[in-house]
């Protein structure tokens, strides 16, 4: 970020950020605007782009930002009008919420501004929806409101509103962030228990569980379109996988919520923060986690009131809840803590726990804020006056923002307009000469989301073509493990003339060459495309992508076409077996060759490929499934070549076809028999071959294999 109050300033030409996870918000704002957040054609052409394997609750701020970017024309007009209103929204929040824990105005204002301005809002822009943090002051709010219970009101039709409206407002504020959320969770959590070991009353946990339900039922309606698109379409074993180990490594450390900001003011202070970040290991984005100057003494004084409410001291009891607030989101967030107890115990979904900082900062600013008033209450007559008060309030927010903010990067924003400017120039050169709505195959293939860095080329680089027109699509963005990622991932590996004639077929009209994603910086790939395509179109200005013209892209329309139809009218089927090989269901299947047949939807239940053919392993399956894309004629002949193992031999193999099913004698040799089916109008388009003994060689003494073994699949064809 540009820094205060350069940053602030409202530009609307390009946005505050152009880089790293920034790029990914990009496209997904762009995607909201253009129609919704789950789905867009443009991206991972001609299969789609589904965003419904990552879940997550930021409905809210899709919302605002659809709003947004209807009124600009514009992602980056809409990216920047969010960031920036999240600065009034969370000030007037905070306000609100710390007048509630008896801070007076000038206190409760001065504390407000200081969270605003936390180094986490200007930090996490690339984290754009962690910008909004409005609704943290509120579940501070709820939270003491719950620890005030008296008692449950009678329901009554008034009452019913009014929950109505408040369950209402639960599932809104659910919807601005699932960490928000989780987090605010087990703040008001902690509220209930804290009021229940005080008052002895179960009261207090009638009101936290309706909060709750609230909260967690909006959380549910957010997710609700993924867990439906996850049982459609099966749990996708690359996306969003998260384990409890994640949450030792994303935790916060006490050194990092003290130490000065990234790029402080003070090039001293700059220098202690770079050293420990430098020396110290599990550092990452918990590096954002400070607290500032102010929030760190803050810090220590809840620290001091803990410790004298624990020697008997009576404590103020606003500060005593808050102090209670800070250690219990301290001991949830920091590296080994209550946090990672919940990623091993629960679940490992929430793994980045480092990002409870920004509640623990503003128990902190409230601490500290409520310690002066406190102190202005008990000194001379003299320094109770507006006067002095107000003096010691401004002298405290201009250091707090002195210290939490940096000075204005003019560079980084001169950096972040050329790179935007160039990409703009080089796609509007793209549009220039190729008709609309046409597509681009983008070299090197890189998956989406959270790729590593390859070469030089960084996560999400590929997404800044998408985000300069809404002309031009682009085979980048399909979600990986899913068919258009599978398909491109195996299409990459193969020869650049296959790579453009398979192109061709699927109606791409030219292909860019990023050289920052190729060892050899690309000089390989433009040569082979030199002579493919001929010399260059265009090249971005400072060299780094290079478009190639594809000559004769055919005219295409996939409109309805799953992913199986368009790789057949492309000439080229891959999917999670692999890139298949031309065969008719007569020709068969060649277990011992490499690959699989087109034909050939799924298989389960087979060990790798040796040279002769497969063997059943009912450790991978209990049998040998085979799917096909198709139903099989209703009349046809199954030959199977197939060799038993150990004790199978002599004994039956069990075959099933849709409703029918046959049982084939095993002789110990390798042989081929053959069964005529006849499905008798049924549908079937499945194969399943159960050996009745599946042994493991080291059963019987032969080797240290485990395999379970069954039957040996040497071939297996059709004939109609």
């Amino acid at each position: 970020m540009s820094g205060w109050p350069a940053g602030l300033l409202p530009q609307l030409q390009f946005p505050y950020v152009y880089q790293h996870d920034g790029l990914s918000h990009s496209w997904l704002i762009e995607r909201v605007i253009e129609g919704w957040i789950f789905d867009n054609d443009r991206s991972g052409f001609p299969f789609g782009s589904s965003f419904l394997d990552y879940p997550g609750s930021d409905s809210g701020s899709d919302v605002v930002l659809k709003i947004l970017g209807s009124l600009t024309g514009h992602y980056y007009s809409a990216l920047n009008l969010y960031f920036l209103f999240g600065f009034p929204l969370t000030f007037f929040c905070a306000y609100f919420a710390l007048r509630a824990f008896g801070l007076t105005a000038g206190p409760a204002a001065s504390a407000a501004l200081l969270f605003d301005f936390l180094p986490f809002h200007f930090l996490r822009i690339e984290h754009l929806y962690y910008t909004w943090y409005f609704v943290v002051p509120l579940y501070f709010y709820i939270a003491l409101r719950i620890f005030n219970v008296r008692r449950v009101a009678r329901l009554g039709r008034q009452t019913a509103g009014r929950l109505f409206l408040a369950f209402v407002a639960m599932m809104a504020i659910g919807s601005f962030g699932i960490y928000y959320a989780a987090f605010g969770i087990l703040l008001i959590a902690v509220s209930a228990l804290a009021a229940t070991l005080k008052t002895n009353r179960f009261s207090h946990w009638w009101a936290s569980t309706f909060v709750i339900a609230g909260v967690v039922f909006g959380v549910l309606l957010n997710v609700l379109p993924n867990v439906a698109y996850t049982k459609a379409n099966g749990i996708n074993e690359e996306v969003a996988i998260r384990n409890s180990g994640d949450s030792e490594l994303y935790g916060l450390k006490l050194m990092q919520l003290i130490l000065p900001r990234q790029d402080h003011r003070i090039p001293q202070f700059a220098k202690i923060r770079d050293r420990y970040d430098q020396s110290s290991p599990l550092t990452n984005e918990n590096s954002w986690a400070t607290l500032g100057v102010v929030g760190s003494i803050g810090l220590v004084i809840s620290a001091v009131a803990l410790l004298a409410s624990l020697s008997g001291r009576r404590v103020n009891r606003h500060l005593a809840l808050l102090t209670v607030f800070i250690s219990i989101l301290f001991l949830l967030g920091t590296i080994g803590g209550l946090g990672a107890l919940f990623s091993f115990v629960v679940s490992s979904s929430i793994r980045a726990w480092n990002r409870i900082s920004v509640f623990i900062g503003f128990a902190a600013l409230a601490v500290f804020f409520l310690s002066i008033q406190l102190g202005f209450s008990r000194a001379r007559p003299a320094l109770q006056r507006p006067a002095p008060k107000n003096a010691v309030l401004t002298i405290l927010v201009l250091a707090g923002l002195f210290d939490q903010t940096i000075a204005p990067a003019r560079e980084a924003i001169e950096r972040t307009q050329n790179a935007f400017n160039m990409d703009r120039d080089f796609v509007q050169r793209m549009e220039a000469m190729l008709p609309p709505r046409s597509a681009i195959y983008q070299l090197p293939y890189m998956p989406f989301p959270e790729s590593p860095t390859l070469v030089r080329l960084e996560s999400y680089d590929l997404t800044t073509g998408f985000l300069q027109s809404r002309a031009l699509r682009w085979s980048y963005g399909g979600m990986r493990g899913r068919p258009g990622d599978l398909f491109y991932r195996a299409l990459s590996k193969e020869s650049l003339k296959t790579q453009i004639n398979v192109a061709r077929r699927l109606g791409f009209a030219g292909v860019t060459v990023d050289r920052r994603g190729f060892a050899d910086n690309g000089i390989e790939a433009i040569e082979g495309l030199t002579a493919l395509c001929g010399a260059p179109a265009i090249t971005r200005a400072d060299g780094e992508i290079v478009f190639f013209a594809i000559r004769n892209p055919q005219v295409v329309d996939f409109h309805g076409a799953n992913a199986y139809e368009i790789m057949r009218r492309a000439g080229y089927i891959a999917d999670d077996l692999g890139p298949r090989y031309p065969a008719t269901l007569s020709e068969g299947i060649d277990f011992a060759r490499n690959g699989w047949p087109a034909f050939l939807r799924d298989e389960s239940g087979l060990a790798f490929r040796e040279p002769w053919g497969r063997w059943s392993d009912a450790n991978v399956d209990s049998s040998v499934k085979l799917g096909f894309f198709e139903d099989l004629p209703q009349r046809f002949t199954l030959a199977l070549t197939i060799v038993p193992f150990g004790p199978n031999a002599g004994k039956d193999l069990a075959v099933s076809i849709g409703e029918e099913r046959y049982y084939l004698k095993m002789t110990p040799a390798a042989s081929e028999v053959k069964i005529a089916v006849d499905l008798k109008g049924r549908r079937a388009d499945s194969i399943e071959l159960s050996p009745p003994l599946p042994t493991s060689p080291r059963e019987l003494g032969l080797s240290s294999d485990l395999r379970k073994l069954g039957v040996g699949l040497i071939r297996l064809r059709i004939e109609e």
